[in-house]
């Protein structure tokens, strides 16, 4: 489920004939700071990035391109391993110990329905904003400038088209939701271990905690769930009524109408503890998946389904 990723080689592991490394690129172009004398080199590999440096090289860019020629079919670390291989053929240099300073780890699920109706159904994840522009497209990001951490849903279909990339024949009558997770920049502390190198992205501990953490952060988000059809009979005080008819105006709203009402509440000052907004989401929520009022939605129950599905093999 890797795709792209960001590696640091330093030029110790390279060795001797680091400079070398830039007659194996494509369309390469040298640049000289003609005032402290350092020289860069700018390059591709089969649609890899590559920047090589006095001090070493980063290599940039997806691998499931890099391996097939397109990302629409994900890797997993068996074949991770195999990208990585051809790299190392095609760079002459083993870079098992390269250190990795940034991945995207995810796949597309092929899904019963257009990927927007199933975007404006996911609601607020903890700690990360949410951000939904467009229909086809939905992050969960920080406020600030670094970005450790993204989760993006797409439409992959419309992604290609956007960006002219070929798209498989027999692919192209499918719903195709893609859930990304990207971690950028220490690493080691992000995931809570010693390091991240070329070679621990292939391991099978680090690969299923990747992929228990892409499943734990998926569950974390609130669900837009679907009343019941006999909720009628469990309305017995005017606490019920008022729920249900709470619960049914919040499952008939986007998503994001609840965080933009928080906001508004928020740039108006409404509340002098800040805590309050807080309590305010979390009463909404409770009401909206309040269990003997809503049921899990069909939408939410096959996403939730296919996400609990890819871990099956690792």
């Amino acid at each position: 489920m890797y795709d792209k990723v960001k590696l640091w080689i330093d030029r110790t592991i390279v060795g001797e004939h680091f400079p070398t490394i830039v007659n194996y690129l494509d369309d390469a172009n040298t640049q000289i700071n003609h005032q402290t004398g350092e020289v860069k080199t700018f390059g591709c590999l089969n649609g890899l990035k590559v920047s090589v440096f006095a001090g070493g090289l980063y290599v940039v860019g997806s691998l499931p391109k890099y391996l097939y020629g397109s990302n629409v079919y994900s890797l997993d670390r068996h074949t991770t391993a195999k990208a990585f291989e051809k790299l190392e053929d095609a760079l002459h240099v083993t870079i098992g110990k390269a250190s990795v300073t940034g991945v995207e780890f995810g796949t597309n699920f092929l899904m019963k329905h257009q990927v927007p109706n199933y975007l404006v159904k996911l609601g607020n994840m903890p700690r990360l904003s949410r951000y939904h522009f467009e229909p086809s497209t939905l992050y969960y990001k920080g406020t600030g400038k670094q970005q450790p951490k993204v989760y993006a849903f797409y439409d992959k279909k419309v992604e290609a088209t956007t960006k002219g990339m070929a798209f498989p024949e027999d692919l192209k009558g499918a719903n195709m939701l893609r859930y990304e997770m990207r971690l950028n920049g220490r690493l080691p502390q992000q995931l809570r271990v010693a390091e991240v190198t070329a070679s621990t992205l292939t391991q099978a501990p680090f690969y299923k905690m990747m992929v228990k953490r892409y499943q734990d952060s998926y569950f974390s988000i609130s669900k837009q769930n679907s009343i019941k059809t006999n909720v009628m009979s469990e309305i017995k005080t005017v606490s019920d009524a008022f729920n249900v008819f709470v619960a049914r105006l919040i499952s008939q709203s986007d998503q994001t109408q609840i965080s933009g009402f928080l906001d508004e509440l928020k740039e108006a000052g409404v509340f002098e503890d800040r805590k309050n907004y807080s309590r305010l989401k979390k009463k909404i929520q409770e009401i909206a998946t309040k269990a003997n009022i809503t049921v899990t939605d069909e939408l939410m129950r096959e996403l939730d389904d296919e996400i609990k599905n890819c871990g099956a093999y690792v």
